[in-house]
């Protein structure tokens, strides 16, 4: 067993979890299709090139072609992300067979010191291929290794013991977005052959000490005036590395940094709906909260590092409900919003006028997260100890966990608040603990309901109330002499549909349930009382429709 100082006091299943109805095991099939929709061909175009075989096809190369001609491997790594994920809960034959066919031919182009990046070796400290693609290509093999390819646990390793070494690392950091590397280097320490040089990598060339103050002073530059590099949202994954090396280490100044820059981030760079304000290449400054698609912001990228580092916090202080009300938050309006059927991701999450089109292009950065993150769903219902199960979030499912604790969860939630949780197998006795959400508590403080001494046939049933939620919006697009408001209703945020943008609308903000009615219908939504031109909907359930999230609205009375 490798050594933590600081042990997670909960683990999180990788396996046993099956989605047996809803939301969730809609967006959780609709990814498995989207995956088996990659052509081999495409993905290992590059791979072939560099080894000199005869590559069928071409790359996936949507609009510039960014990601796959100038970061060559990051789709292997986007798909394998995706497939190792998803089958840690559900085996498919098509997908196995898919993910090890990438394998094999990665295995096959890999150099003798473990470099498997497919491109000649003098361009490897050019781009981003130091740390994103080299990131994205670890991530693959890590999450197919534990889908039960060992192999790619080795693929991983000796990419990662080429690096440790390598010649790039004295300027590593400093190189185009260069703080994301420090990611691969603490997972690969996860992994069953991590070694303690990925830690101490991480800490010589990675580590910004002054950056770390920086947070901790409460300073917003560093958020959003990164020097050395154009400021971006990525840099939440180098704090999902600093909490990983706190977990190494016990070094109390990784976890300041982490806790005071989520506050920052909700604070000042989080916007309605759970979405991170904060994206590259514009302008920004703290509360700026873009709404319009001519800024860029809410990238999805950005909502997997989110949820994952409040999953490490979660880890941490398993009674702090907050965490997993943040992972529910941006699941249900920035995950599943973003999902476009089978088809793909949206790059970024507007909230006014319409969604962004890059959900055409499977071979993005966004893409890539967002398929492994979709595969990760059944991980973020359940967490666990010997002694203690957490029901972080409801959703129809059945989980066998490793702690001796087979549950079933009934609900219709989002779409009703009903819940009923059923221990249908225990080995021995232990604590229950229930989330209660944010949304369904008048003051907004969400908690743990704790139930000791269950056993098998225990059952529970909670109904929770799902009230309105009106958020006033305040940043650099607020109009002159009118408001706007935003409208949540249990879990999920609501958008405005019809014309113009931004949509207008007249009804009572201190009392939306006067107001809004529910529709009749499969999907959730609302009519307004004495308006036949518009109503809202559900923004995971937004599509081609006009809309916004923050209309103007003209208050009624009454």
């Amino acid at each position: 067993m490798k050594k933590y100082a600081v042990p997670y006091c909960l683990d999180v299943p990788t396996g046993g979890v099956r989605l047996t109805g809803g939301r969730l095991k809609k967006a959780f099939d609709n990814n498995l299709s989207f995956l088996k929709g990659f052509d081999v061909n495409h993905l290992l175009y590059w791979y072939r090139v560099h080894a000199g075989k005869p590559a069928p096809g071409a790359p996936y190369a949507a609009d510039a072609g960014h990601f796959e001609n100038n970061l060559k491997g990051q789709t292997a790594g986007e798909f394998l992300m995706g497939a190792g994920t998803a089958l840690l809960w559900q085996e498919d034959e098509t997908l196995r067979a898919m993910m090890r066919t990438v394998l094999g031919e990665i295995a096959a182009c890999k150099d003798s010191d473990g470099f498997l990046i497919p491109i000649p070796r003098e361009q490897f400290s050019g781009k981003e291929y130091p740390n994103y693609t080299r990131a994205w290509i670890t991530f693959g093999l890590l999450d197919a290794g534990y889908a039960g390819e060992d192999d790619a646990f080795a693929l991983a390793r000796g990419m990662a013991d080429y690096f440790n070494t390598c010649p790039v690392l004295p300027y590593v950091k400093d190189l185009n977005l260069g703080f994301q590397g420090i990611l691969a280097n603490t997972r690969m320490y996860d992994a069953p052959n991590g070694k303690w040089d990925d830690i101490q990598v991480a800490i010589d060339h990675y580590q910004e000490t002054w950056w770390l103050e920086q947070v901790i002073r409460g300073d917003h530059r560093a958020i959003y005036d990164h020097p050395g590099n154009h400021p971006h949202s990525t840099l939440l994954t180098a704090l999902e590395g600093y909490c990983d090396l706190y977990r190494a280490t016990g070094t109390p100044l990784y976890l300041q940094t982490v806790k005071a820059a989520l506050g920052m981030y909700e604070d000042k760079w989080q916007h309605v709906g759970g979405g991170i304000n904060m994206c590259e290449n514009d302008s920004f400054y703290p509360g700026c909260n873009w709404l319009s698609p001519s800024h860029n912001y809410n990238e999805l990228c950005s909502t997997n590092f989110w949820m994952l580092l409040n999953q490490r916090m979660h880890r941490l202080e398993p009674d702090n409900a907050h965490y997993a009300d943040e992972i529910e938050n941006s699941l249900y309006n920035v995950l599943l919003a973003a999902q476009v059927d089978d088809v793909g991701y949206h790059y970024l999450n507007f909230l006014e006028r319409g969604k962004d089109w890059r959900y055409l292009d499977r071979a993005t950065c966004c893409a890539s997260l967002g398929t492994r993150l979709m595969g990760l769903l059944p991980q973020f219902l359940y967490s666990y100890n010997e002694e203690h199960v957490y029901c972080d979030m409801y959703a129809p499912s059945h989980a066998a966990l490793p702690c001796g604790v087979t549950l079933r969860c009934d609900t219709d939630l989002p779409e009703d608040g009903r819940v009923t949780i059923t221990v249908e197998e225990a080995t021995h006795l232990f604590a229950l603990h229930l989330r209660i959400p944010r949304w369904a508590v008048p003051d907004g403080k969400s908690y743990y309901r704790t139930h000791e001494g269950m056993r098998a046939g225990d059952v529970f049933h909670l109904d929770l109330p799902r009230t309105f939620r009106v958020t006033h919006y305040t940043g650099g697009e607020e109009l002159p002499h009118q408001e706007r408001y935003a409208v949540e209703h249990g879990p999920l945020l609501y958008a405005a549909l019809g014309a113009p943008n931004p949509v207008q609308l007249r009804w009572d903000v201190t009392h939306p349930e006067k107001w809004l009615t529910p529709l009749n219908d499969s999907k959730p939504g609302f009519s307004i009382r004495g308006d036949a031109c518009h109503e809202y909907r559900a923004y995971a359930d937004v599509r081609d429709e006009p809309f916004s999230v923050y209309p103007v609205i003209d208050k009624a009375e009454g």
